[in-house]
């Protein structure tokens, strides 16, 4: 069974994965733009002519950077949304947009708000979300980052790729047991200790772990994640993930 090819950009502190479905559709799991590196646009014009989904997994500014280029450029027929409103202090311009897309605005997307449960099967691939779960959990340190969008992409076993956004408190409401000996797992929070959990790792046991992220703080864990599986950084350069290629770095 065909695997989708995924590429995990270079952008420093923030996400942006692109997955490219075995039947032509393509789906883009965060936008992060940064002056060191090439934009969202110039990372997919290389690669993809349009794009199908977009997935926003929480609206904080470094996994939304960039989107209102990139929508306008690209013009996504659906937005994937966690459902849970958030609004920053100060407001940004690329919130202000996320959020008309969220809400309809715009003719050319459709967007959906998803959750733990909703599945759908993207050519030979079965996406599943395994978070947020509902109700929103609330009162946590970071609220925002714990209704995040988990993502599940399943094509045939083992080759499971998990999209874990920002979760830190969310693991303990998400059904850990779907995700045991996932391939691909994305480092929660960039690498950061808020979201590494020992006991989620012993409970997944994933067979490499990809952290995203930018030069290391204080708060990275790293070295925690690399007992339990190798691990790759975007900090060089992006990665891209295969059934061919476990892993290729690319510019």
């Amino acid at each position: 069974m065909p695997m989708p090819k995924f590429t995990f950009f270079a952008v420093e502190k923030g996400n942006s994965t692109l997955v490219e479905f075995d039947n032509g559709i393509n789906m883009l799991v965060d936008c992060r733009e940064t002056s060191s590196r090439p934009t969202p646009i110039e990372y997919l014009s290389a690669r993809i002519k349009k794009l199908d989904i977009l997935v926003v997994t929480h609206p904080h500014q470094d996994h939304i950077c960039g989107l209102a280029e990139l929508s306008d450029f690209y013009r996504p027929k659906h937005l994937w949304h966690c459902g849970r409103y958030f609004k920053p202090q100060p407001v940004f311009d690329d919130w202000s947009y996320y959020e008309k897309m969220r809400t309809g605005g715009f003719p050319y997307c459709t967007p959906k708000e998803v959750h733990a449960g909703v599945t759908c099967q993207i050519g030979s691939a079965e996406v599943r979300v395994l978070g947020p779960t509902k109700p929103f959990l609330e009162g946590t340190p970071e609220d925002v980052n714990n209704n995040g969008i988990i993502l599940s992409v399943t094509a045939g076993n083992p080759k499971v790729v998990l999209l874990t956004g920002d979760t830190q408190e969310q693991w303990k409401a998400v059904d850990l047991r779907s995700m045991r000996g996932a391939s691909v797992f994305l480092a929660s929070h960039h690498g950061r200790e808020s979201g590494f959990c020992d006991w989620v790792m012993n409970t997944i046991k994933p067979q490499r772990i990809i952290i995203s992220d930018g030069e290391p703080c204080d708060t990275d864990a790293t070295a925690k994640y690399e007992k339990f599986a190798p691990v790759s950084t975007t900090r060089e350069h992006s990665i891209v993930v295969t059934a061919a290629v476990v892993e290729a770095t690319v510019a």
